[in-house]
This record gives C-alpha cells, sequence and structure tokens, in this order.
C-alpha cells in the first residue's frame, strides 16, 4: 500500500515540522559552510553577468521602448511590437527608469534583483522540500545554472518570474502545513492574488497551491477546515480575472506571437501520436534550455525517482512542484501559454528540486551495492554547467553586441554618410539613439521581405550611387537555409566597393562606396 503520509521519516533527515529551524542550524557545518559558498558562487556569478552591461538585444530593446515612450497610466494598454509584461513588473521597472535613468543597467536591475533574492528563497524552499543530503545538490545546481545566471541581467520578467515563484512556493508550504488562521489565510490569499500582476506563469502556482490546499482540507478534516482553501479559490481567481482581461487578453490573441511560438503548444487531442511524440521531444528539450542540465538522460531519470519519493514521503510536495507545471502543459494545449523555452523558467526551480531528490535517493540506495555511482552521477550534472559558469565569469555572454558597431559609426562617420539599417536591427537603433551611442544621422529601415528575396535586392539597388553608407546588421534572420546578412553581402559586394568593417557578437556594420568602381578593399574609413 502507498504512503502518502505527511510525516518525513527521521532516517531521511527530512525537516523537523515540530520546530522551525534555519536552514544553517538543521546542517552538519561543513554542509551549511558549502550552501553559504555555493550562495556566494551564484551572487558572483549573476553580478558578472551584470556588469558586463552586453547591449540589449531585440526583445529587450522593444519592451524598453514601451517603458521609455510610455507614461505609467499608459502602460495599462496593450504594449507595442507585440510585447507582454506582468503590469507590476512594469510598474517596478518604470519606477526604476525615473529614479536611475534609461541605461541598459538601469533596466536590468529588477531582474538582477530577483535573481540574488531567487537564490536566497530557492534554498529556504529546498530546506523545506528536500532531505538534508540533498539541499547541497539543489542550491549548487540553482547557482550555477546558465539559464538563471543569464536571464538575471536580461530585461525581461523571467528572473523575476522565478523569484515570485519561490516566494508563493514558501508561503504555501508555511499556511498548508500548519493550523492557520482566518487572518493568515487571508493575507497569504491576497498575497498570492497580487503576485498574479507581477509575474504571468505565477496564475499556474497559485492554481496549484489552491488545489493543493483544498485537498490536504479534504484529506485532513479534523485538523483544516474548507474556508481557507475556498476563500484563496475565489480571491484569487477574481484577480486572475481582471489581470486577464486588462493585460492578457489581447495578448492570447496575439496572431503574431501565436505564430512565432508555433510548435510550443501542445498538440490537441494530447494522446495522439503527434502530440506523443511532441512531448518526449518537448521534455528533452526542457533540460538543457531553460534548466542548463546537459546530460538529459541523468536528468530524466533522477527526475523521475525524485518524483517517486515525494510520492512515497511527502505527496504535498510533490503536487505543489509539478501542478503549475502540468497546468502550464494544459494552458499550451488551448494555445494560451507556450510550453518552451524561457517561459518555462518559471520551472526551473521545481524542476532541479526534483533532481536533486532523486540523485539524493539513488546515492542513498546505491551507497553499499555501488557506493560511487551518485557521486558519479552527481558530477556529470554538474561539469558542464560547472565549467560554462568559469568559462562565463572571464567572457559574460553577450547576445547581439550592437552598441560597439554603433560606436564604431559614430567614431568613423563623416559628413554626409548614411545608415541603411537591416529591418529587425530598428529597434536597437532607436534606443541606442536615444542614449546617445549614435548621433542622429540620414538612415533608411530595409524592408522585410522573407517570402521574396527578390524585394532585398531591389531594396538594396536603390543605394547605388551614393558615396559613403554604413549597413547596420543585427538580429539576423537565418531559416529557410539562408543567411540574410550574407544574402545581403553578396549582393552589396557586387554594387558597390566594400571600405570598412567592424563584427561582433551577433551584430555587424560594413561601410560601402556605391559610387566607384566594384573593388574589394578593406582599408580603413
Amino acid at each position: 500500500m502507498t504512503d502518502t503520509s505527511f510525516s518525513h521519516p527521521s532516517r531521511l533527515q527530512y525537516p523537523n515540522k515540530s520546530k522551525t529551524l534555519t536552514l544553517f542550524e538543521r546542517l552538519k557545518p561543513t554542509d551549511a559552510l558549502l550552501i553559504r559558498m555555493l550562495l556566494v558562487i551564484g551572487v558572483l556569478l549573476r553580478l558578472r553577468q551584470y556588469l558586463f552591461n552586453r547591449s540589449l538585444w531585440l526583445d529587450e530593446c522593444l519592451l524598453s521602448l514601451n517603458l521609455i515612450s510610455r507614461s505609467l497610466g499608459e502602460l495599462l494598454k496593450p504594449l507595442n511590437y507585440h510585447q507582454g509584461a506582468p503590469l507590476g513588473f512594469l510598474v517596478l521597472e518604470k519606477g526604476v527608469l525615473h529614479l536611475f535613468g534609461t541605461g541598459e543597467m538601469a533596466l536590468r536591475s529588477v531582474p538582477l534583483l530577483s535573481g540574488i533574492a531567487s537564490l536566497f528563497l530557492f534554498a529556504e524552499v529546498a530546506k523545506r522540500f528536500l532531505t538534508t543530503k540533498a539541499v547541497p545538490i539543489a542550491v549548487g545546481l540553482f547557482a550555477i545554472s546558465g539559464p538563471l545566471i543569464y536571464y538575471s541581467s536580461e530585461a525581461k520578467q523571467y528572473s523575476t518570474d522565478v523569484a515570485v515563484v519561490l516566494a508563493l512556493l514558501l508561503l504555501a508550504d508555511s499556511i498548508i502545513r500548519t493550523e492557520t488562521r482566518p487572518v493568515q489565510a487571508l493575507l497569504f490569499s491576497f498575497a498570492a492574488a497580487i503576485s498574479i500582476w507581477f509575474s504571468q506563469p505565477a496564475a499556474f502556482v497559485v492554481a496549484g497551491i489552491g488545489v493543493t490546499w483544498l485537498w490536504v482540507a479534504i484529506r485532513e478534516p479534523n485538523k483544516k477546515d474548507l474556508t481557507g482553501p475556498l476563500a484563496f479559490g475565489i480571491i484569487t481567481a477574481a484577480s486572475f480575472v481582471v489581470s486577464f482581461f486588462l493585460s492578457l487578453r489581447k495578448l492570447s490573441q496575439d496572431e503574431w506571437l501565436l505564430g512565432y511560438w508555433n510548435g510550443a503548444f501542445l498538440p490537441m487531442p494530447p494522446f495522439s501520436l503527434a502530440a506523443i511524440r511532441w512531448l518526449i521531444t518537448t521534455w528533452l528539450n526542457i533540460w538543457e534550455t531553460p534548466v542548463g542540465l546537459t546530460f538529459v538522460g541523468i536528468a530524466t531519470a533522477a527526475s523521475i525517482v525524485g518524483m517517486k519519493e515525494m510520492f512515497r514521503e511527502h505527496l504535498r510536495n510533490l503536487f505543489l512542484l509539478t501542478l503549475p507545471i502540468v497546468l502550464a502543459l494544459i494552458a499550451s494545449g488551448f494555445h494560451r501559454y507556450p510550453f518552451r523555452g524561457r517561459l518555462l523558467l518559471f520551472a526551473v526551480p521545481s524542476l532541479l528540486l526534483l533532481v536533486a531528490a532523486g540523485l539524493s535517493a539513488i546515492r542513498r540506495h546505491t551507497s553499499e551495492a555501488v557506493p560511487w555511482l551518485g557521486a558519479l552521477l552527481i558530477g556529470l550534472l554538474f561539469f558542464v554547467p560547472a565549467e560554462d559558469a568559469l568559462h562565463y565569469l572571464s567572457k559574460p555572454a553577450g547576445v547581439e553586441e550592437i552598441r560597439p558597431a554603433l560606436q564604431y559609426v559614430q567614431q568613423h562617420r563623416q559628413a554626409g554618410d548614411t545608415l541603411y539599417c537591416y529591418y529587425d536591427a530598428e529597434p536597437a537603433l532607436k534606443y541606442y539613439s536615444s542614449q546617445g551611442v549614435i548621433q542622429p544621422m540620414p538612415a533608411i529601415i530595409g524592408i522585410e521581405s522573407r517570402q521574396n528575396w527578390a524585394a532585398y535586392l531591389q531594396d538594396l539597388n536603390h543605394l547605388q550611387g551614393k558615396e559613403r553608407i554604413w549597413i547596420l546588421f543585427s538580429h539576423i534572420y537565418r531559416g529557410g537555409g539562408v543567411d540574410e546578412e550574407r544574402f545581403f553581402l553578396s549582393h552589396l559586394d557586387q554594387i558597390g566597393k566594400r571600405k570598412a568593417e567592424m563584427r561582433a557578437t551577433g551584430a555587424s556594420v560594413y561601410l560601402y562606396d556605391f559610387s566607384e568602381p566594384v573593388n574589394r578593399d578593406f582599408s580603413k574609413p
């Protein structure tokens, strides 16, 4: 018979619910020191990425242009450029920009603070949900996770999603596992309702908490009543409905976004061959992006073992961790939430907790027969993220370094120069022009014509006869087997003379003379 009790066997060293201890009070001195070191490493990695101050890439520029150009009240309206973000996050960002200006570091300060806060929130959640042996594994994987580090310095809401989800899990654990007074239940309900305005996927977590809380109340009628979970459901549902009609409804109907995320929705019906294939592929891809683990097989096996352990020992925790992911998957089947990539960053803490629980269980169960197996699996999962973390300490990750390309133009431009801007580089050009990186100059915005390549050639032919034209590229489309930058350059080299070039990560700029005979010359401008 399956044991789904809520008490943890002492042999597993789960948290003692009769007394609330801090994380470090529960651990051995060496384990406590290890976790402190891991938290420090996590903070340093996030600060290093932030202080690198990479250029804003396309998505960041699109959201930033909305924040810069709109008043606080105008943020209530649907955002331009097919952008969407929770209103609470937008208000925080707008407040920071009002205080510290509109530079990249100001735009990324809220995600950075969220990323650092998430480290400590996660350590506390791990204490509540895992055995003492599993806590350092979970904290270590979280601290060096490449995607979590990267999104802590991305001017988008994904890092905030993680912090909000972890705060909700902590509050839920405190509320559900103890005798809750009506005032406490009410305060928690309003806190959860407010969280939906700061994180879109928080709605899945809140729903998962509500279902779990109701299940606990029904299962243990002598200890709980239904007033708390029912009030929680009513208050949070009302908040979600208002939020949906105010800011999410039009976003969920955006045809461009639905097309962009095509393939990120569960095929319906969910038990068809296509759906099963999609589920398997999606599950395997999730481990690399957004979790950041390379050994997908080990991660999958460990998470399954972790789920089995929680099912046997603490079913409530399993519900809290997995129900939000299941609800997000169901929403994807109705084309309401893409189930892929950065939009699943909110699920990374839950997945890492399951992996850590599984690795700890494997190590415990095989300690006599194969004593080295657990350590080997843990080492393999840590190896690539740790190697990447060391690499990015010396050379942080960049995406589209268009700022140095524009600085190059500014330094070498001459009177009468014109800038031809590749269509997807326009938002970055607008943003960095507003920041004074490049002074105003005549500019031509290229057309987008992915279905008609001949139109690109006609557009470029209009440059003939001009003497000094800067060609700016960023966020290059490379679909359909064609690299548009190479395609453009091939034609430009036929109709003009390349005088200079500057290339950076994800961006480049070239100076052409279309008034002279074609002669490949790469001298300085």
